[in-house]
């Protein structure tokens, strides 16, 4: 058994083992707030002929009704088929965060530490990872990651739009990844990815749009309808001058989740709406002005910080910030090269243990608007806003030193030879 194999085996027993006990003990075993209703719902509609989107309403893409079938196909409890399926996603991401490790060239301890936090990741976000199917989407996105860094272009666009497919989010990836393909392989190829990749959504989307345009457009609408939700950036300041000031929040009741009502919040949610877009962009340009002077494996690091950045500019900028969707980190929180890697290693890490300290024990507590949960999501939402900072694609990500480069240029210039512009 070679030591690579030896390590993906160690990281999916352990994987298994934190699953199999400390998540069946303690505060860890409450699961009072659930989405495997929801999902089983959905099966039994199937079940009994219905068709998503004509029959009944679906919020989530097709892939994701998939999934919601296929663990009520499994023989037995459904929530114990979910949580098996879940459990196998886990080991997926993990082995993929191992993989991207080795795309970008970090050594065997970054990759080892990278697939043990994965697999005790559990430990820091609690039960709400077997019983949301957001890990499934973690490890579309880690091996999307790999091939991308890999130089795999036709998988990474055909994992992207599986990713698509299960929920729409990992849409924001495709200008980080229209721009790392352009860097390595042209625009053209780059443009024909793309177009694949969208080809492939329209065509699983294709039939249900035709058996029931409405339908299938209220996916969408759903989650453009959607208030600012109470656990959001937005939401939490205003949340926390309501705790120090005393200002004025009304929480309501919706979209199966709690947010904001009144002006106020929708004013918010715009403005945050916009901000995403503008981080996404932005996040895009720094990758494009970076990858021009950059090469293997430093390039590839940039990428997968790019990627990460624009996951971590999802849960800032985004009027909706589900506990679940930490889990999105998961591929690349634990891989950032360079100086910043630790802190953004602990970022991750620390985002999910204050998500841990209010969901679910005191999540009804937030919404009685008491001190400490809106003390702690503000915290949360805080090392959030850190955590995009240090995965930002700058050159230090690669090694490029920076304060030598401004004091002595001819000097930082022979060190980035050396340590940004690998051959």
């Amino acid at each position: 058994m070679t030591r690579a194999r030896g390590l993906s085996l160690s990281v999916v027993g352990l994987a298994a083992l934190v699953w199999a006990l400390p998540l069946r003990l303690g505060f860890y075993a409450d699961r009072v707030i659930t989405d495997i209703p929801v999902y089983r719902e959905v099966y039994e509609a199937i079940a009994a002929g219905g068709v998503p989107y004509r029959d009944f309403d679906v919020e989530y893409p097709p892939l994701a009704v998939a999934l919601f079938w296929v663990a009520g196909a499994i023989p037995g409890d459904y929530g114990v088929a979910f949580s098996v399926l879940m459990l196998a996603c886990l080991c997926a991401t993990a082995l993929g965060a191992m993989a991207i490790a080795r795309a970008i060239g970090l050594d065997r301890r970054r990759e080892a530490a990278a697939g043990i936090a994965v697999a005790l990741s559990p430990l820091l976000l609690g039960n709400l990872m077997e019983t949301r199917f957001d890990l499934a989407l973690a490890a579309l996105l880690a091996w999307t990651l790999w091939a991308a860094a890999a130089g795999r272009f036709r998988l990474a666009w055909g994992l992207l739009a599986a990713a698509t497919l299960l929920k729409l989010v990992p849409l924001a990836l495709v200008p980080a990844l229209l721009v790392w393909q352009r860097h390595r392989a042209g625009l053209r190829p780059a443009l024909r990815g793309l177009a694949g990749s969208l080809a492939i959504v329209a065509a699983v989307v294709a039939p249900f749009a035709i058996l029931s345009p409405g339908g299938t457009w209220n996916q969408v609408q759903y989650h453009l309808d959607r208030p600012l939700q109470i656990e959001s950036l937005g939401s939490a300041y205003l949340l926390g001058l309501h705790a120090l000031a005393d200002i004025d929040v009304t929480v309501e009741s919706s979209f199966g989740s709690q947010g904001l009502a009144g002006t106020g919040p929708r004013v918010i949610a715009a403005i945050a709406t916009a901000v995403l877009a503008g981080l996404v962009v932005a996040i895009a340009w720094t990758l494009w002005a970076g990858l021009r002077r950059a090469r293997p494996p430093a390039d590839a690091r940039l990428f997968v910080a790019a990627s990460a950045a624009t996951i971590a500019a999802l849960l800032v900028g985004g009027k909706v910030l589900s506990p679940q969707f930490l889990v999105w980190l998961l591929p690349v929180g634990f891989v950032i090269a360079g100086r910043y890697g630790p802190a953004a290693f602990g970022l991750t890490g620390l985002s999910m243990l204050l998500t841990l300290a209010y969901f679910p024990h005191r999540y009804w507590d937030l919404v009685d608007l008491q001190t400490l949960p809106i003390a702690l999501l503000v915290l949360r939402d805080t090392a959030l806003i850190a955590l995009l900072a240090a995965c930002w694609p700058r050159p230090g990500i690669a090694g490029q030193p920076l304060r030598l480069l401004r004091e002595d240029p001819a000097a930082g210039r022979r060190a980035m030879a050396a340590r940004y512009l690998t051959d």
